[in-house]
């Protein structure tokens, strides 16, 4: 149903329909914002690319119909828009190389859960543990399990191998069990 929507609102989006790109817009929003903030936390910036990324759309709205997934295409073009304005802005630090970005995420969901579940203590290594991943860790866990994309979309938003995605994935799944039950132990 949710497909035959999208889809519904990308041929309306090709055709010319200005209310389907405000659609697009109304759905699609928070999670861009959000997104956007992993990467900078000025929201200014954050507004201004996402603004810059529909209007981009819609002056291509007629070749909307090779977007596959506008949920998945949006979030790439604000990635890569974000991205490519801190460079241009010069605001990158300079220890980021190899095409590597400041990814930022708090996992205040989890916090929020295990605040209510269990005690201040277990909230506290949590959030240890989650801060000892890398800055790659911490995106492809967000994609996969906050943006629920799947392994080929996050391989190629994070310039990745298929098999790279598994990897660092089960990297990371497995690193944070392993600091969880060191942090259980202490």
């Amino acid at each position: 149903m949710k497909e035959n929507l999208e889809a519904d609102c990308m041929r309306r989006l090709q055709q010319g329909e200005a209310d389907a790109l405000a659609l697009l817009m109304r759905r699609h929003y928070d999670n861009l914002y959000n997104y956007g903030c992993r990467f900078t936390k000025d929201s200014r910036l954050i507004k201004d690319c996402i603004q810059e990324v529909f209007i981009s759309l819609w002056q291509r709205r007629e070749t909307a119909s090779n977007i596959l997934s506008p949920k998945y295409y949006l979030l790439r073009a604000i990635k890569n828009k974000i991205i490519k304005t801190l460079h241009k802005n010069e605001q990158l630090i300079t220890e980021q190389i190899d095409g590597e970005y400041n990814f930022f995420y708090e996992f205040s969901i989890e916090k929020m859960i295990i605040e209510k579940q269990i005690s201040d203590d277990k909230a506290r290594k949590l959030k240890r543990t989650l801060s000892l991943l890398s800055k790659r860790q911490k995106e492809i866990i967000y994609l996969k399990f906050y943006q629920h994309l799947d392994h080929g979309q996050i391989a190629e938003l994070m310039n990745l191998s298929s098999q790279s995605v598994y990897n660092l994935l089960h990297e990371a799944i497995q690193k944070l069990r392993n600091l969880w039950y060191s942090e259980l132990a202490h």
